[in-house]
């Protein structure tokens, strides 16, 4: 069966955080919603994610935007730790493999490329591309070939970068190449980056900062250059016309014209003429040049590598003295490769880059390149001079820099609007209003080109520092919301003292007692002396003060000479009281504040450290290394994971410990024990703890059907942490054949925070080899990807073929054997298909292989055509190697049995509270259990149906991590532990969302559940979430928003499913209409956002979706038109109506021909029961060409409809009710079934 037969679970461990998940917009439009990766339509989303290791990652988002990710079934084996990170509204969730540990903890290799959410959001899954995008830095001046297994896209020799492609089917030979070293890379990199997405992060706005007066002074920008970085431009809008003087296209589509918009408006608001408004929309630097580089698509998003050739020619080439860049990816430290990249243009070339802090309305939340030491990192506030809630804060992560250093006007924002795009806030054909750091950012860029005027013989260091040090207060918001405020272009462009400093940070780094001093130049540019009071107040993110002794100024005061300069010393003292980041301002002012220079100050000093180690024993009592933990801080959820015997330095505080050890079996899978401290003190003094594997209790899980011993089984150490709403979870993947599993906590300690569980799926194995010789034993084998999968149930002799090169193969006779090979794990696939087929030429029969790296034989895509010439499986492990070893010794001969699907099904959970349980044996009787009789209308035996579940435990859901193929077009009884479930089916590697079923289970208690019978339609059972809230109406209205969710492809069942966009199935569009005029349209089928103010309204809402696609038979094609009224309320469902159709069907869903056919016919509402007026149904046999009514007969609420089928073809059903209120619908549904 699909994918049973593919990847060893066994050992995987993983730790991770359940977490919800939002994706930020960069503009932040009104009226839009920036679109995740979700099936419109709140079903579920599945996945799959091949990383730069090889491995294959699982990712699932539930209707309720939860993210889980776990190994997929067909990843080789190995163990995880897995995280999450906030950023905003965003969570993201990390999968680190054990192989990659070591090299990211030692900062080699970029985390993000382990982000499996943020990847699959970059549209970086399997779907969407073939290779891993990657940055390769090798140093300046470096020109560097491409490591096997990938190739060079752009070499960057002057930046040290090379921008790789690393092909996802020959991932394996990539990391073998650079991964040999331990926590050293080998071949030449200093570091692997992802090559990431960066996307696009005035009439009021302007004389906010000062502009006008500017102006008034001769000070419009005129002979400076500023760089655009972005979507491109409009090339015929007028407020642009001859301010273009260069132009560059790095996004690949040929051209500058920006087909997305976001472009235009910054360009416009750097430098625009206002000519289409008669100079009322007039940019900040109207005089100014600029160099458009077109570094983002018209989807408004770029690789790292077209961004950072943008900022090189920028830089170099077009000699701007300014580059603006509104776009960013996600919060770094400043040494990712975009920022290393500004640091080193502004030390070359003097350019100042004023850059975007970011959208994520949160602390520490400042994205790359903004996070940059060189770059202006730009916050945004409104035109009532507060912050804007979307705008992102700091301060830097890691070491608690200042940042952003400054703020801009970014709320509402009118600027050019580009032709034929639609970005929402449409003020005109030429106008648009527009929100986000993105808007603040050209306000600032436009300030500094009108500074380098004044001053052209200046440098980006003290552009930076004039505009920092004279903003002005944006009411009492902190240096870590606005830096040192508000861009104030009158102040700027007239004080004559300034200083030399932007911004001044320390890093205290403990147990360091020296104090660190930093120098602060003040700079007197008028013709006479000026004395400065000095004041500097620092407080922590709470606003409590910082400890006295902590920053001292040498003088109270400071008098700076005429045409000269004056020096303040900060000391800063470390341990001088609590612990901590703070941040403000050290202010310079005259007696009579004329004179005001701010100064933005930010201090780390790092709390105490100490060093944790931990050991570990296997089974015998012998010290291991075979082994990995985690240390997860309860107090604040920061974790490390690290190997026995490394020293972790850590703050002081409580602690959960937890981890395996593994023990050696020969012949074997090892076995694992389980280990957990729950609760454990980490004191003022460097600790060692030991764990014990013989401490551990045997886990054992069966039942009373023998044929069941194959599937997933997982254990998993759950943690409550105090700053986080989700749990910490470690989880260990095993296959029930293999494994022997232990596990123990800590003797006498308890938490309530803790939470144990095991869980298991078990049925019958999709493939199963097994040795017979001499000695009888089961070997670990699972299907190569891009071999056929055939139903087998044979014996054949085995013979071993060394590494199946012509010159092996000729040394035995592979006529009707199962041959195995044992190969270099440096091959390529076409290699290891060209060995197979010279199997094949030899007479052999199947193939079993014995790779090195097996990780490179498991990329391949699934949507590939079987490229193997025989039926070739991967041997694993102990057993596998013992397998090969018995081939080569001559007389074993293979059994093995293959199946499509399991005839059983049992899932299994066992939950626990405060610490492990002391008996984990469980044994059940299948009568004791649940039986829930599983009817599947949907799939086929090479696409089976993908099915999960859930329960209710330990204050979230637990399962067994991954979806798994099930049974198609078939009935099946499934047995349950009682309990509350959420069970899920949909496709294979959720294309087009997936269904769920919520029940509550009891032991020795019979149920029922059906899956994808037609009538698949349009209908609003239950609620959903998406970007706007959680477990909403699928169409309602929140505040003057009216939210627009419709689950097309709904069974009778009530299991909603969505239409899927994002893997590209589905086309459509959602519009609606307000008293009959056009409110506004977007192209994705059932789903939008739109303004819906509250009064008495009639609107009109319209949808349409088209699934052409060869796996999907019915509900091809699905129109929806309703007509209704909302409740005068700010939080109101729409009360839509739906018409559902249940014709009886067969497994296959189709119905009988040639004969009159009677099927029931319902009429329901979103919000409430109705009362229906009229109804008609009509039927098509010719995929709506023609229409025939049905007859109908009404029964109280429900219909029958009566039709007469020809023998063969579909069915089409179109249908129009209204109800006692006025409420209306028309809905077509083609091909609603067939006919056989």
């Amino acid at each position: 069966m699909r994918g049973h037969g593919r990847g060893i679970l066994a050992g995987v461990a993983v730790l991770v955080a359940s977490v919800g998940m939002g994706v930020p917009a960069s503009a932040a439009p009104p009226a839009q919603v920036a679109q995740g990766p979700h099936a419109d339509g709140g079903g579920a989303s599945r996945f799959q994610v091949t990383l730069v290791t090889g491995h294959q990652v699982e990712a699932v988002r539930d209707a309720g935007g939860r993210w889980s990710v776990g190994l997929a079934p067909s990843g080789p084996a190995t163990q995880y730790n897995t995280f999450s990170r906030q950023r905003g509204k965003t969570t993201d969730v990390y999968l680190v493999p054990r192989e990659a540990a070591a090299l990211v903890q030692a900062g080699v290799v970029d985390r993000e490329l382990f982000n499996v959410t943020g990847l699959v959001r970059q549209q970086f899954d399997d779907k969407h591309t073939k290779t891993v995008p990657l940055l390769v830095e090798y140093g300046q001046g470096v020109a560097a070939a491409a490591p096997e297994g990938a190739k060079v896209e752009r070499a960057m020799p002057t930046l040290g970068f090379t921008a790789v492609a690393e092909d996802k089917a020959n991932a394996g030979r990539f990391w073998a190449s650079i991964a040999r070293n331990g926590s050293a890379l080998s071949g030449g990199p200093k570091k692997v980056w992802l090559n990431a997405r960066f996307t696009a992060n005035l009439d009021q706005s302007v004389p906010q900062i000062g502009a006008p007066t500017a102006w008034h002074a001769g000070h419009t920008g005129k002979g400076v250059t500023v760089a655009v970085l972005d979507t491109g431009y409009d090339t015929d809008h007028p407020d642009l016309a001859g301010k273009v003087t260069q132009s560059k296209d790095f996004s690949g589509k040929g051209n500058v014209q920006d087909g997305h918009g976001h472009g235009t408006h910054v360009a416009s608001t750097v430098a625009g003429s206002g000519a289409a408004s008669g100079g009322k929309y007039k940019g900040v630097a109207p005089d100014a040049s600029l160099a458009v580089g077109k570094v983002l698509d018209d989807g408004g998003s770029g690789s790292l590598d077209d961004i950072l050739a943008g900022m090189e020619w920028a830089s170099g080439e077009a000699k701007a003295k300014v580059v603006n860049l509104s776009l960013g990816s996600y919060p770094t430290d400043g040494t990712d490769p975009a920022s290393q990249v500004v640091n080193t243009l502004t030390a070359r070339d003097g350019t100042l880059f004023v850059i975007a802090a970011g959208n994520y309305g949160s602390d520490e939340a400042v994205s790359s390149p903004a996070a940059a030491d060189a770059a202006l990192a730009v916050g945004s506030i409104t035109k009532g001079n507060e912050l804007s809630e979307f705008s992102s804060r700091g301060p830097r992560v890691i070491d608690g820099a200042v940042k952003p250093e400054i703020a801009a006007p970014g709320s509402d924002i009118v600027a050019a609007k580009a032709k034929d795009t639609n970005l929402g806030g449409n003020v005109d054909e030429n106008y648009a209003r527009l929100s986000g750091t993105s808007m603040a950012t050209p306000h600032t860029a436009g300030a500094a080109a009108l500074l380098a005027q004044q001053h052209p013989d200046w440098q980006a260091a003290k552009l930076k520092a004039a505009l920092v040090g004279t903003a002005a207060a944006v009411g009492d918001n902190g240096v870590n919301a606005v830096g040192g405020g508000r861009v104030d272009l009158v102040r700027a462009t007239t004080q004559a003292v300034r200083a030399e400093q932007a911004t001044v940070n320390s890093y205290l780094r403990w147990p360091s007692t020296a104090a660190d001093q930093r120098k602060v130049t003040y700079t007197n540019d008028s013709s006479t002396p000026v004395t400065l009071k000095l004041d500097l107040a620092l407080r922590d993110k709470t606003g409590a003060v910082a400890p006295a002794k902590l920053a001292k100024l040498s003088a109270a005061t400071v008098t700076v000479p005429a045409k000269g300069k004056a020096d303040v010393t900060l000391t800063l003292t470390p341990r001088s009281g609590t612990p901590g980041v703070y941040s403000g301002l050290l202010s310079a002012t005259t007696a009579d504040n004329a004179v005001k220079v701010r100064t933005p100050v930010a201090v780390q000093d790092e709390s105490e450290r100490y060093d944790l180690t931990i050991n570990l024993k296997d089974r015998t009592g012998a010290a291991t290394t075979r082994g990995q933990f985690s240390a997860i801080n309860l107090d604040t959820g920061a974790w490390e994971f690290g190997a026995p015997g490394e020293k972790l330095r850590l703050p002081p505080g409580n602690y959960a410990l937890g981890g395996h050890i593994e023990t050696p079996r020969a012949g074997q899978v090892p076995s694992y024990t389980l280990f957990t401290n729950q609760a454990f003190k980490l004191g003022k003094a460097n600790k060692s703890v030991t764990f014990e594997a013989k401490e551990g209790k045997r886990v054992a899980i069966g039942v009373d059907q023998p044929e069941a011993r194959g599937g997933v089984w997982t254990s998993r150490f759950q943690y409550k942490v105090k700053t986080t709403a989700y749990p910490y979870t470690q989880s260990w993947g095993f296959d029930p054949r293999f494994n022997e599993v232990f596990a123990f906590s800590t003797r006498g300690v308890t938490s309530a925070g803790f939470g144990y569980a095991d869980n298991v799926r078990l049925e019958q194995p999709g493939l199963e080899l097994f040795g017979e010789g001499s000695q009888s034993f089961e070997a670990v084998a699972f299907w190569l990807r891009g071999s056929a999968e055939p139903v087998l149930d044979e014996r054949l002799p085995v013979v071993h073929g060394g590494a199946g090169t012509a010159e092996d193969l000729a040394k035995i006779d592979a006529k009707g054997t199962f041959v195995v090979l044992e190969l270099s794990g440096d091959l390529t696939f076409e290699e290891v298909y060209q060995r197979i087929a010279a199997v094949k030429q030899a007479g052999g029969k199947f193939v079993g292989l014995l790779a090195v790296e097996s990780a490179s034989l498991s990329a391949l895509d699934d949507d590939e055509e079987p490229l193997a010439a025989l039926p070739s499986v991967q041997l694993y492990d102990e057993p596998g190697k013992r397998f090969a070893a018995a081939a080569k010794a001559g007389g074993l001969f293979a059994r093995f049995v293959t199946r499509s699907s399991s005839k059983h099904r049992y899932e299994l959970s066992y939950p626990a509270e405060g610490k492990v349980p002391a008996t984990l044996v469980r044994q059940e009787k299948t009568a004791n259990l649940a039986a829930v009789r599983m009817a599947y209308y949907e799939g086929t035996e090479a696409e089976p149906p993908i099915s999960s579940a859930w329960v209710e435990a330990l204050g979230t859901e637990i399962g067994t991590q991954w979806g798994l193929p099930t049974v198609a077009k078939a009935e099946r009884v499934e047995y349950y532990t009682p309990g509350k479930w959420r069970l899920t089916v949909g496709s294979w590697w959720g294309i087009a969302g997936e269904g769920q079923e919520r029940l509550t289970l009891e032991r020795g208690k019979s149920y029922r559940v059906e899956w994808g019978a037609s009538v698949l339609a349009p209908a609003f059972p239950g609620v959903t979430s998406n970007e706007l809230g959680n477990d909403h109406a699928w169409v309602w209205r929140q505040y003057e928003l009216l939210d627009v969710t419709v689950p097309f492809f709904t069974d009778p069942s009530g299991h909603t499913r969505g239409a899927d966009t994002w893997n590209g199935s589905d086309t459509g569009t959602t519009t609606l209409y307000r008293d009959g005029k056009l409110v506004g349209t977007q192209n994705s089928p059932g789903r939008g956002v739109f303004v819906a103010p509250i009064d008495n309204s009639t609107f009109r809402l319209t949808t349409d979706v088209t699934r052409d696609q060869p796996w999907w038979p019915t509900s091809t094609k699905i129109t929806a038109d309703w007509t209704f009224k909302l409740p005068q309320t700010r939080d109101a469902k729409a009360p839509l109506l739906t018409v559902g159709y249940r014709p009886q069907v067969n497994l296959a869903n189709t119905t009988p021909g040639g004969g009159e056919f009677t099927f029931p016919v319902t009429v329901t509402r979103q919000d409430a029961a109705p009362t229906i007026t009229t109804l008609t149904v009509d039927i098509s046999y010719d995929d709506g060409a023609t229409w025939t009514p049905t007859r109908l007969t009404r029964d109280g609420t429900a219909w029958k409809a009566t039709v007469t089928h020809p023998p063969t073809g579909f069915a089409s059903l179109r249908a129009k009710a209204t109800d006692t209120t006025g409420n209306t619908v028309d809905q077509t549904v083609i091909r609603a079934y067939q006919i056989r």
